[in-house]
Protein backbone atom coordinates (compact mmCIF):
# COMPACT_ATOMS: atom_id res chain seq x y z
CA UNK A 1 0.00 0.00 0.00
CA UNK A 2 0.84 3.75 -0.51
CA UNK A 3 -1.77 5.72 1.89
CA UNK A 4 -1.95 9.39 0.84
CA UNK A 5 -3.69 11.39 4.56
CA UNK A 6 -5.27 10.40 7.54
CA UNK A 7 -8.63 8.75 7.95
CA UNK A 8 -7.80 6.96 4.20
CA UNK A 9 -8.83 3.20 4.09
CA UNK A 10 -7.68 0.72 1.13
CA UNK A 11 -8.70 -2.11 -0.04
CA UNK A 12 -7.40 -4.56 -2.17
CA UNK A 13 -7.45 -7.93 -4.17
CA UNK A 14 -4.68 -9.86 -6.23
CA UNK A 15 -4.37 -12.91 -8.12
CA UNK A 16 -1.02 -13.77 -9.59
CA UNK A 17 1.54 -16.92 -9.11
CA UNK A 18 1.57 -17.12 -5.77
CA UNK A 19 -2.07 -17.41 -5.83
CA UNK A 20 -5.01 -15.41 -4.22
CA UNK A 21 -3.72 -12.12 -1.94
CA UNK A 22 -5.55 -9.69 -0.07
CA UNK A 23 -4.72 -6.32 1.88
CA UNK A 24 -6.77 -3.61 4.16
CA UNK A 25 -4.65 -0.73 5.48
CA UNK A 26 -5.63 2.14 7.27
CA UNK A 27 -4.52 5.24 8.88
CA UNK A 28 -5.97 6.39 11.81
CA UNK A 29 -3.15 8.61 12.82
CA UNK A 30 -1.62 11.52 10.78
CA UNK A 31 1.29 10.11 8.53
CA UNK A 32 0.58 6.43 10.70
CA UNK A 33 -0.93 3.48 8.73
CA UNK A 34 -1.82 0.01 10.18
CA UNK A 35 -1.55 -2.81 7.57
CA UNK A 36 -3.61 -6.67 7.52
CA UNK A 37 -2.36 -8.48 4.59
CA UNK A 38 -2.36 -12.48 3.23
CA UNK A 39 -1.56 -14.80 0.70
CA UNK A 40 -3.71 -18.42 0.38
CA UNK A 41 -3.83 -20.69 -2.61
CA UNK A 42 -4.82 -24.87 -3.45
CA UNK A 43 -3.36 -25.54 -6.57
CA UNK A 44 -3.44 -28.85 -8.15
CA UNK A 45 -2.11 -29.95 -11.73
CA UNK A 46 -1.10 -33.64 -13.14
CA UNK A 47 2.00 -34.83 -12.43
CA UNK A 48 4.67 -35.80 -15.00
CA UNK A 49 3.96 -39.28 -14.78
CA UNK A 50 1.56 -40.44 -18.04
CA UNK A 51 0.58 -43.84 -17.40
CA UNK A 52 -0.82 -42.99 -13.59
CA UNK A 53 -3.73 -40.31 -13.06
CA UNK A 54 -2.20 -38.54 -10.58
CA UNK A 55 -1.83 -34.67 -9.40
CA UNK A 56 0.66 -32.75 -8.18
CA UNK A 57 -0.55 -30.60 -4.94
CA UNK A 58 0.46 -27.46 -2.89
CA UNK A 59 -1.41 -25.05 -0.48
CA UNK A 60 -0.30 -22.58 1.37
CA UNK A 61 -2.01 -19.91 3.73
CA UNK A 62 -0.35 -17.09 5.56
CA UNK A 63 -1.43 -13.97 7.38
CA UNK A 64 0.57 -10.99 8.24
CA UNK A 65 0.09 -7.60 10.37
CA UNK A 66 2.43 -4.53 9.92
CA UNK A 67 2.26 -0.82 11.26
CA UNK A 68 4.11 2.08 8.86
CA UNK A 69 5.20 5.62 8.71
CA UNK A 70 3.66 7.04 5.26
CA UNK A 71 4.98 10.98 3.94
CA UNK A 72 5.08 12.95 0.79
CA UNK A 73 8.38 13.52 0.18
CA UNK A 74 8.43 16.33 -2.91
CA UNK A 75 5.36 17.18 -4.38
CA UNK A 76 5.50 13.73 -6.77
CA UNK A 77 7.47 11.42 -4.55
CA UNK A 78 6.00 9.13 -1.91
CA UNK A 79 7.38 7.09 0.61
CA UNK A 80 6.68 4.80 3.26
CA UNK A 81 7.69 2.32 5.49
CA UNK A 82 6.44 -0.61 7.30
CA UNK A 83 7.97 -3.30 10.53
CA UNK A 84 5.51 -6.66 10.43
CA UNK A 85 5.29 -9.81 11.24
CA UNK A 86 3.40 -12.94 9.63
CA UNK A 87 2.12 -16.55 10.47
CA UNK A 88 1.76 -19.19 7.56
CA UNK A 89 1.73 -22.94 6.90
CA UNK A 90 2.47 -24.94 3.42
CA UNK A 91 2.14 -28.35 2.36
CA UNK A 92 3.51 -29.56 -0.59
CA UNK A 93 3.09 -33.49 -2.99
CA UNK A 94 4.94 -34.21 -6.02
CA UNK A 95 5.14 -37.58 -7.58
CA UNK A 96 8.20 -38.83 -9.62
CA UNK A 97 8.39 -42.15 -12.02
CA UNK A 98 11.68 -44.05 -11.51
CA UNK A 99 13.09 -46.32 -13.66
CA UNK A 100 14.36 -50.10 -12.83
CA UNK A 101 16.04 -52.87 -14.25
CA UNK A 102 18.40 -51.11 -16.84
CA UNK A 103 17.70 -48.49 -19.24
CA UNK A 104 16.17 -51.07 -21.43
CA UNK A 105 13.69 -52.04 -18.90
CA UNK A 106 9.71 -51.22 -18.79
CA UNK A 107 9.27 -51.50 -15.35
CA UNK A 108 9.07 -48.28 -12.96
CA UNK A 109 8.97 -47.11 -9.24
CA UNK A 110 7.15 -44.46 -8.32
CA UNK A 111 7.95 -42.40 -5.05
CA UNK A 112 5.52 -39.56 -3.70
CA UNK A 113 7.28 -36.09 -1.70
CA UNK A 114 5.37 -34.82 0.97
CA UNK A 115 6.12 -31.88 2.98
CA UNK A 116 4.91 -29.76 5.73
CA UNK A 117 5.55 -27.25 7.11
CA UNK A 118 4.65 -23.98 9.86
CA UNK A 119 6.69 -20.81 9.87
CA UNK A 120 6.82 -17.20 10.97
CA UNK A 121 7.81 -14.32 9.39
CA UNK A 122 9.69 -11.05 10.56
CA UNK A 123 10.19 -8.49 7.94
CA UNK A 124 10.90 -4.49 7.02
CA UNK A 125 9.85 -2.97 4.40
CA UNK A 126 10.47 0.40 2.47
CA UNK A 127 7.72 1.49 -0.73
CA UNK A 128 9.34 4.63 -2.93
CA UNK A 129 7.14 5.77 -5.56
CA UNK A 130 6.12 8.80 -7.93
CA UNK A 131 2.78 9.90 -8.68
CA UNK A 132 0.73 11.84 -10.98
CA UNK A 133 -3.30 11.99 -10.59
CA UNK A 134 -4.19 9.05 -12.39
CA UNK A 135 -1.07 7.10 -12.18
CA UNK A 136 1.75 5.51 -9.39
CA UNK A 137 4.98 3.32 -9.91
CA UNK A 138 7.42 2.89 -7.95
CA UNK A 139 9.98 0.46 -5.96
CA UNK A 140 9.64 -1.27 -2.93
CA UNK A 141 12.21 -3.52 -0.85
CA UNK A 142 11.35 -6.42 2.00
CA UNK A 143 14.08 -7.71 4.04
CA UNK A 144 12.29 -10.63 5.73
CA UNK A 145 13.34 -13.36 8.26
CA UNK A 146 11.44 -16.47 7.92
CA UNK A 147 11.68 -19.37 10.07
CA UNK A 148 10.25 -22.85 9.90
CA UNK A 149 9.21 -23.83 13.60
CA UNK A 150 7.72 -27.16 12.49
CA UNK A 151 8.87 -29.22 9.77
CA UNK A 152 8.59 -32.77 8.30
CA UNK A 153 9.48 -34.21 4.70
CA UNK A 154 8.18 -37.63 3.91
CA UNK A 155 9.50 -39.86 0.75
CA UNK A 156 7.13 -42.96 0.25
CA UNK A 157 8.26 -45.39 -2.45
CA UNK A 158 5.96 -48.33 -3.99
CA UNK A 159 5.43 -49.89 -6.95
CA UNK A 160 1.45 -50.12 -6.60
CA UNK A 161 -0.67 -47.26 -5.14
CA UNK A 162 -1.58 -46.17 -2.61
CA UNK A 163 1.77 -45.92 -1.47
CA UNK A 164 3.16 -47.76 1.61
CA UNK A 165 3.90 -45.24 4.13
CA UNK A 166 7.14 -43.34 4.18
CA UNK A 167 9.98 -42.14 6.94
CA UNK A 168 10.09 -38.55 8.23
CA UNK A 169 13.20 -36.58 7.69
CA UNK A 170 14.00 -33.49 9.61
CA UNK A 171 15.62 -30.79 7.46
CA UNK A 172 18.64 -29.07 9.31
CA UNK A 173 17.85 -25.37 7.61
CA UNK A 174 15.23 -24.15 8.30
CA UNK A 175 15.22 -20.26 8.29
CA UNK A 176 17.08 -18.08 6.35
CA UNK A 177 16.84 -13.69 5.53
CA UNK A 178 15.23 -13.22 2.27
CA UNK A 179 15.34 -9.98 -0.01
CA UNK A 180 12.20 -9.24 -2.00
CA UNK A 181 12.56 -6.31 -4.06
CA UNK A 182 9.81 -5.17 -6.57
CA UNK A 183 8.31 -2.96 -9.17
CA UNK A 184 5.28 -2.16 -9.10
CA UNK A 185 2.65 0.42 -10.89
CA UNK A 186 -1.33 1.39 -9.69
CA UNK A 187 -3.29 3.02 -12.77
CA UNK A 188 -6.86 4.86 -11.91
CA UNK A 189 -8.96 7.49 -10.40
CA UNK A 190 -9.40 8.55 -6.65
CA UNK A 191 -11.07 5.83 -5.71
CA UNK A 192 -10.07 2.72 -7.66
CA UNK A 193 -7.02 1.46 -9.00
CA UNK A 194 -6.05 -1.27 -11.56
CA UNK A 195 -2.56 -2.52 -9.49
CA UNK A 196 -0.02 -5.08 -11.08
CA UNK A 197 3.23 -5.87 -8.92
CA UNK A 198 6.14 -8.21 -10.11
CA UNK A 199 8.88 -9.46 -7.02
CA UNK A 200 12.03 -11.56 -6.97
CA UNK A 201 12.70 -13.46 -3.54
CA UNK A 202 15.92 -13.99 -3.24
CA UNK A 203 18.41 -15.70 -0.54
CA UNK A 204 22.02 -16.76 -0.27
CA UNK A 205 21.11 -19.25 2.38
CA UNK A 206 21.01 -22.88 1.06
CA UNK A 207 17.88 -23.72 2.71
CA UNK A 208 15.49 -27.38 2.93
CA UNK A 209 12.48 -25.61 1.43
CA UNK A 210 11.75 -24.36 -1.84
CA UNK A 211 10.75 -20.87 -2.90
CA UNK A 212 9.55 -19.36 -5.95
CA UNK A 213 12.33 -16.73 -7.40
CA UNK A 214 9.90 -15.22 -9.78
CA UNK A 215 6.58 -13.53 -8.85
CA UNK A 216 3.45 -11.43 -10.27
CA UNK A 217 0.75 -10.15 -9.25
CA UNK A 218 -2.37 -7.91 -10.74
CA UNK A 219 -5.75 -7.06 -8.57
CA UNK A 220 -7.97 -4.09 -7.98
CA UNK A 221 -7.95 -1.32 -4.47
CA UNK A 222 -10.41 0.41 -3.52
CA UNK A 223 -9.94 3.91 -1.86
CA UNK A 224 -12.40 5.58 0.70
Amino acid sequence: PLVKKQGETQISGQYGTNGKSFNLVASPLKNISVSIAGNYDNVTVNSNIPDKNLEDKNTHNYTEGAIGYYDDLSESIMGEAFIGYGLGDAKDEYYERHQTGGIFSSKYNYSLDRAFGKYEKYFLQANLAKKNEVFITGFAIRVSYVNFFEITKYHDVGVNFPLNEGVPTFPSKTSAVFFEPAIFAKIGGKNLQLEVEVMFPYTQKDIDFDYKGYLIATGLRFIF
